[in-house]
């Protein structure tokens, strides 16, 4: 049953300066305020922990009535992050043993914000309240373009499944022959849309290992003195004023968009006219990869992305899944974070890093009746953690979605055979002397690798 509701909406600008207030400790608790010091978004921080006290407040005032004391208890609750980063409210007495008396057993808090506010729900429930109730009535109460920050995937854990490994035998079994007839347009072409004044090896790397990758086409879009490193690979030189792309190149690239796959965000920039940019591509209709500054553009104003490949590491997934997660929470839980962005986005999700995670949204599981795809990569090392083997990754999952494998299979075998890449160079060069570029020149090996596994059957 549900016995009270709160909704607060807060612009975080409101908080700016907050922290040198001489009464702002009254205000916060010490672990609200060393939290809003640590992250690098003070005022966000700060603002989600106002506006989740401020719903507190309501919906308690819905409970207990217009109580004269009661205002006097509003900071009695406190917004704490889980090891998982999910937020949640301690309530402190004599509060918590007022609303216990009413009847209150569980408190629902979802938070979420765009670039400029804060939105945080409360539900008060009774204890035989149903928790999934309790999260449809969270999704009803967010408005359109606001999304909920988290799922409890964690109370129905036992109905989710554990990732499949991917080893050198699925993966070769994911490989498609290529007919002997085939020609260039059998197999798709790439368009890479990146790079900025300061930026210009992060988009060449991705259009090289989506030619690499096996496409048959690629195309560069880039700013006009960012060339191509291959011949193979045409040439989209864009007008970028100040050194960034903006919404002025739109029409040029809507002409070149359809029936080929995007490949978005390498090196493209956080300037505010590269961001809208990129979040106008990121709601385009075709097969796409967003990755690097795309991720940051679409992170900053969170809306669903169905059909797209996200390609975040630990710290750009805490920022896709709001302010109350961090990269080291990402990392202590990285197949719930994973679940939760795939889930928040719509959108197949690759979190990259040791033992690479790949899943896809839950809804297309339950839609065809089947458990949620989810899989968990065998190959890389560490001699990867280097500037631009993340960019090479997208440029491959681009070149398999362009190849026409399905989104969820593009990304899993273009993470194994990035992976692979790396082990064999890691191999003949060490781990300590390899490079991206080198996982490009060993991918020809990998390819070989896989081949004569699927020969062997």
């Amino acid at each position: 049953m549900l016995l009270g509701v709160g909704v607060d909406l807060l612009e975080k600008r409101r908080l700016n300066g907050w922290l040198q207030r001489p009464g702002v400790c009254r205000r916060f608790s010490a672990a609200e305020i060393a939290f809003a010091e640590a992250s690098g978004r003070t005022e966000e921080a700060l603002a989600s922990a106002f506006a989740a006290k401020e719903a507190f407040y309501k919906a308690a005032g819905t409970v207990l009535g217009d109580l004269p004391e009661l205002p006097a208890w509003f900071w009695l609750a406190n917004l704490q992050r889980l090891p998982s980063g999910r937020p949640q409210l301690e309530v402190l007495e004599p509060l918590a043993g007022r609303l216990q008396a009413a009847g209150v057993g569980r408190i629902m808090l979802s938070l979420t914000h765009d670039r400029e506010r804060v939105l945080a729900v409360v539900l008060l429930l009774s204890v035989d309240s149903e928790l999934a109730a309790g999260n449809a009535l969270l999704q009803q109460l967010t408005p359109p373009g606001y999304l909920p920050l988290w799922e409890a995937a964690e109370d129905n854990a036992n109905d989710l499944p554990e990732p499949v490994e991917v080893t050198l035998q699925l993966a070769a079994g994911w490989l498609p022959e290529r007919p002997a007839a085939a020609h260039k347009g059998n197999f798709g072409h790439v368009l890479v849309v990146g790079g900025s004044k300061n930026f210009h090896g992060a988009v060449q790397m991705a259009a090289e290992a989506a030619l690499r990758g096996g496409a048959g086409l690629v195309t560069l879009a880039a700013p006009l003195h960012i060339e191509p490193l291959s011949p193979e690979i045409m040439h989209l030189p864009l007008v970028a004023a100040g050194g960034y792309l903006s919404e002025e190149v739109l029409p040029a690239l809507h002409l070149r968009l359809p029936g080929k796959v995007l490949a978005l965000g390498m090196g493209l920039g956080r300037e505010l006219a590269s961001c809208k940019l990129a979040l106008a591509l990121a709601q385009s209709l075709q097969p796409r990869v967003l990755d690097a500054d795309a991720l940051y553009a679409l992170a900053a104003e969170p809306t669903p992305v169905p059909g797209a490949v996200l390609t975040p590491h630990s710290g750009e997934m805490a920022r896709l899944l709001g302010e109350s997660w961090t990269a080291e929470a990402v990392e202590a839980e990285r197949l719930q974070a994973v679940r939760l962005c795939a889930a928040k986005y719509q959108a197949v999700t690759v979190l990259k890093g040791r033992r690479t995670l790949i899943c896809e949204p839950p809804e297309r599981g339950r839609a065809e009746g089947r458990p949620q795809r989810i899989f968990i990569n065998s190959t890389g090392n560490p001699g990867m953690a280097g500037g631009g083997s993340g960019d090479v990754l997208a440029g491959l999952t681009a070149a398999w979605l362009a190849q026409g494998l399905p989104d969820w299979q593009a990304a899993a075998l273009a993470v194994y055979l990035h992976g692979l890449a790396g082990d064999l160079a890691a191999a003949a060069l060490s781990p300590y002397a390899m490079s991206a570029m080198d996982i490009l020149r060993f991918l020809p090996q990998a390819y070989l690798k896989l081949m004569a596994a699927k020969e062997q059957g």
